[in-house]
């Protein structure tokens, strides 16, 4: 339950929010009106074009031919014949029901001006004519027993071009089948020898399923995108805000503990987001059913807009409110001004539309994996319910993990509002970070300069790694030995020159140190027994979401990459250069950033997370984020990067003997075993035991240490 004091600072902060003026028209004004002009004024605009589009007179350019005069060209002529012949099909047709030639682009048949020009293809081009035509026929003939050829030339990159090209079509379409009919009426064949076999396509699908197909395109990612920033303005206002003004500490100096305060400005900003997303909803709905949409989609009885589910998605998005204002308070907490705390919400707004795009995208289900991903998972099932799938355990899944995600949100945002560091933040001023006249010797780097650096090398070692795959045939022998050269230069050089620069001493900022032989011996266990539990963790990522095959065939594109290159090879190019120079960077240079400014477990699990995204393929995140805790943990311990690249190398360079040495596969009994198999029963227990000795003389040697 909430206390007395919690509620009162909620009451106090949440009137102040709503006297303000900005924030009423960024919740209220913005949503109520936007939708409405949007949505009705696009359709209105896009109505008149189309009715200019299908009132303005059409130019159709013809070859000219110069041996006849310009007002005799034989095409010109058949051009106008066609037409004319056209236009009498349409007006014996127009009573008829049962014809299905007569369309709206058919209607405008007079609008057509055919018009002989030199060039048909460079008229076009240059919009001297709509579409051009190009067809071969022979004037002789009186009669038609052969088939004519015509081609239509226009311009895809011209709307009315492609409209007019469209209409054109039509017109010779309505000619070739009333052509045919008449071919056929005077041999006296029957109409069905031109389809022997007619196929038709029924529609099961139910008007609400077509209809929340068709919201469930943009409609769930919009309104996860209108949650998320409708909890910017407060998140920033009751945070930086308050510091700006200098309001922050007279209201920290009251006798409410921290973590109250918090609590209560977090439950504004989540009331805020809830309500914004709810306005967002009722405009929206209000705009497609007041708007004429929802009678205009089911004119035809197929399609029918599931309005009435819209207030159901609104409850579950309850949990991602409260997940998302957590994650903006705890983020806004750092700012010391507005200005500050807008640009720190642009890479969580830009972290949420990845996974957000992804679930818009066709054919992504609410599956495996996808159900637990936040902003991923939302946006998948607002899109199922909008199609009438209703599966309480999917929905289950989505909110007991939304709601763990936010209770370990609410509790960092907790923790990050009653430090001193964020409630009395330095205003000291980027300039001076760069300028070596102020600097001082460290032996770590900062945490900043740790984050920046990662964060911009993580996209060009991404664009580097995609340009350098080999094509369709090619080996991917040259990807490796490209890796191995520029990996050192922007793992290991990189840092390096950032370090002198900034004068942070490289033997500790990197890990450096000598380490004591009990860790060489744990480093050595968990590298040499790593690959086993990493395997069974493979095969039980499969059986929860299935791998896909391109990354369980690696293993044989690995086998062709260093066919007849022996074993050394292999093992300096995934074994021995990976280890020293992924060590040197994420548990030196990352970890070392976070030792003075981040606890040791979330410090490790950061840098492991970066670890496995860095290498690109995320179908292996629970695989290799496992292995960077791990050798986090070790690294910690032993305040030296030695042990983490020997347990690294290990790892590695056994899976290469395994892969290239039939002899030792054979030996272990793992040689006919695919890569989603388990391994056998001993060989899991020995590996488990040898990983778990390694990390228990760990924890074992630094608990000594310390006493």
């Amino acid at each position: 339950m909430l206390n007395r004091r919690i509620i009162t600072i909620y009451t106090k902060e949440l009137t102040e929010l709503l006297r303000d003026r900005r924030t009423l028209i960024a919740m209220i004004v913005v949503p109520i009106a936007l939708y409405p002009l949007l949505i009705i004024g696009s359709v209105h605009l896009l109505s008149i074009q189309d009715d200019e589009r299908k009132a303005e007179r059409m130019t159709i350019g013809i070859q000219y031919d110069p041996q006849y005069s310009e007002d005799n060209q034989p095409a010109v002529r058949y051009l106008s014949r066609q037409l004319q012949a056209a236009k009498e099909i349409i007006r014996e047709n127009r009573n008829n029901e049962s014809a299905d030639i007569v369309s709206n682009g058919l209607v405008s048949i007079d609008r057509m001006d055919v018009l002989a020009v030199d060039d048909v293809s460079h008229a076009v081009e240059a919009g001297a004519c709509h579409v051009g035509v190009l067809f071969e026929i022979d004037e002789s003939a009186r009669q038609r027993p052969a088939q004519h050829n015509v081609t239509i030339k226009y311009d895809k990159a011209e709307l009315r071009s492609e409209s007019a090209a469209a209409r054109l079509r039509d017109v010779f379409d309505m000619l070739s089948r009333n052509l045919t009919e008449e071919i056929l009426h005077r041999e006296r064949l029957p109409l069905w020898i031109l389809d022997p076999i007619h196929v038709s396509t029924e529609n099961v699908a139910t008007p609400q399923k077509v209809g929340g197909m068709v919201l469930g395109s943009i409609v769930p990612l919009v309104l996860v995108l209108m949650t998320i920033t409708g909890a910017i303005y407060p998140a920033i206002d009751l945070t930086a805000g308050e510091r700006e003004r200098g309001t922050l500490e007279t209201l920290i100096v009251c006798p409410v503990p921290p973590v109250e305060l918090m609590t209560g400005k977090y439950l504004v900003v989540a009331t805020v987001a809830m309500m914004g997303a709810a306005l967002n909803l009722i405009s929206m709905g209000a705009t497609l059913h007041f708007g004429g949409f929802t009678d205009m989609i089911g004119a035809s009885g197929d399609t029918e807009l599931p309005l009435e589910v819209l207030p159901v998605i609104l409850i579950v998005l309850v949990p991602f409110a409260m997940l998302f204002s957590a994650i903006m308070v705890a983020v806004c907490s750092y700012a010391r001004t507005f200005k500050e705390a807008q640009n720190y919400i642009m890479p969580v707004i830009l972290a949420a539309l990845i996974p957000g795009g992804v679930a818009a995208m066709p054919g992504t289900e609410i599956s495996g994996i996808n159900a637990y991903v936040p902003v991923m998972n939302m946006v998948l099932l607002a899109r199922e319910m909008l199609l009438g799938h209703f599966e309480w355990l999917t929905i289950l899944k989505v909110m007991l993990s939304t709601c763990v995600y936010a209770g370990s949100a609410v509790m960092v945002a907790s923790r990050v509002f009653s430090t001193e560091s964020a409630i009395f933040a330095d205003s000291a001023s980027l300039k001076a970070s760069f300028s070596r006249k102020f600097m001082q010797s460290a032996r770590y780097p900062t945490s900043t300069l740790a984050l920046i650096t990662t964060a911009i090398l993580f996209p060009v070692w991404m664009f580097v790694q995609f340009s350098i795959q080999p094509g369709k045939g090619e080996s991917a022998l040259q990807t490796f030995q490209m890796t191995a050269w520029l990996m050192p230069i922007a793992l290991v050089v990189i840092p390096i020159l950032l370090l002198a620069y900034f004068k942070v001493r490289i033997g500790s900022a990197l890990g450096l140190n000598s380490a004591k032989p009990r860790y060489i011996v744990a480093a050595i266990l968990i590298g040499i027994g790593g690959w086993i539990p990493a395997h069974e963790i493979f095969v039980l990522q499969h059986a929860i979401s299935p791998i896909p095959k391109a990354i369980l065939e690696s293993n044989d594109t690995l086998m062709n990459a260093f066919k007849n290159q022996g074993i050394w090879l292999p093992l300096l190019l995934i074994a021995v250069i990976p280890a020293i120079c992924e060590e040197l960077f994420f548990r030196g240079f990352l970890l070392g950033g976070l030792r003075k400014t981040t606890k040791k477990w979330p410090a490790i699990v950061i840098v492991a997370s970066v670890f496995a995204v860095f290498h690109i393929i995320l179908i292996k995140f629970a695989i290799t984020a496992t292995l960077g805790v791990v050798l986090g943990y070790l690294c910690w311990q032993s305040r030296s990067i030695i042990p983490a690249i020997l347990a690294h190398m290990l790892h590695n360079g056994i899976a290469v003997l395994i892969a290239f040495i039939p002899a030792i596969s054979n030996k272990l009994g793992v040689s006919d075993l695919g890569p989603i198999d388990h391994l056998p029963i001993h060989i899991i227990a020995i590996g488990s035991a040898t990983v778990i000795a390694g990390i228990v003389l760990v924890a074992s040697s630094r608990a000594q240490s310390t006493r």
